[in-house]
Parts: C-alpha cells; sequence; structure tokens
C-alpha cells in the first residue's frame, strides 16, 4: 500500500467534496481530523469549507499516548515525521469529539482498518463516546477484500473515497 504513493490531487479533492456534502447537512460538532502523511487524504481544506464545526487534531505525547489539541494549535514535527499540534494547544477531551476521520494505508469494506501499527486509532476508537461517528478516509485503490485484523483493532463505522461516504458492510 505505501508503493502506491501519494493520492492525486483529483482523487483527493473529490473525497474531500464527498465529504464536505455528507457533513454539511449535519449539526456542528467537534470533529478529529489528521494532518496528512504521505499517501493520506489532505483534509485541511475542510477547515475552512466548514468553519462552523470544531476541529481537532491529535497529538502524540512522548509516552505514546494521544491527546486532542485544537487545529489553530501551533505546529510541530513529530519525531516520525508527522505534522501535528504542539503541547502548547488547548487539550479537547475524547468524550466530545462527535466525528473521528480516521487515516489508513488501506480499509476493507467491512470497517477493518490496516494503520501504521503503533495502534493508536484502536486506543482512540475504544475510548470514544457512545455514538461517536468514525469514517476511514482513503482512496478506492487502498479498499481491499479484506484487511488482517487482530481482536484489538477497532473498525470503523463508514468508509469516505471518491465515490462517496458510505456506511461500511456488515462482517461476515
Amino acid at each position: 500500500m505505501r508503493a502506491l504513493g501519494p493520492l492525486s490531487s483529483a482523487v483527493n479533492d473529490r473525497i474531500v467534496t464527498g465529504l464536505f456534502g455528507w457533513l454539511s447537512p449535519r449539526l456542528p460538532g467537534t470533529i478529529s481530523a489528521f494532518l496528512p502523511m504521505a499517501g493520506e487524504v489532505d483534509l485541511r481544506p475542510l477547515f475552512v469549507r466548514l468553519p462552523g464545526w470544531r476541529w481537532v487534531l491529535p497529538r502524540v505525547e512522548p509516552d505514546r499516548s494521544v491527546t486532542f489539541r485544537d487545529a489553530a494549535s501551533p505546529r510541530e514535527t513529530h519525531r516520525f515525521g508527522m505534522e501535528q499540534p504542539s503541547e502548547s494547544g488547548p487539550i479537547i477531551p475524547i468524550h466530545e469529539i462527535d466525528v473521528f476521520l480516521v487515516p489508513g494505508l488501506a480499509f476493507d469494506r467491512g470497517g477493518g482498518r490496516l494503520g501504521n501499527g503503533a495502534g493508536h486509532y484502536d486506543r482512540i476508537l475504544s475510548a470514544a463516546r457512545a455514538g461517536a461517528v468514525s469514517i476511514g478516509m482513503a482512496p478506492e485503490v487502498r479498499l481491499m477484500e479484506e484487511v488482517p485484523v487482530e481482536s484489538h483493532d477497532v473498525s470503523v463505522g463508514w468508509l469516505a473515497t471518491e465515490d462517496g461516504v458510505v456506511s461500511r458492510a456488515p462482517r461476515r
């Protein structure tokens, strides 16, 4: 999946436009996005297109825990190479987050996610409040028949691709 390289701007724009259409009719709330690493969807255009939402970003702390900070916080580069909010930004409690936009190397249509191996999003989604929505973000080319999942892995409830936002198919 890493060998597929970066998303084209056209595919990225279609994913963002579809997500904008899906989120627009919903009441604004708090939404966790992410700043893209290589091959991931760039969600930053949504920050401007949906200003009524409260945008937060994950920050991997030195102890490997994850906190959420306001998206307008100053940023820094983590030692793993991703951009994240600095520690000076205000912490937003996870129970206040209504929607989690989730990156991944690949997804399956049952909501299974292949991440980078650190388990951050499995822990995040496990701790999310009941009723919070999780949306996996990936181009169609990164949707597989089945990704390997373990008992601690947490599936996403929705998938956003260049073909739109759809509820995941039930696992068999």
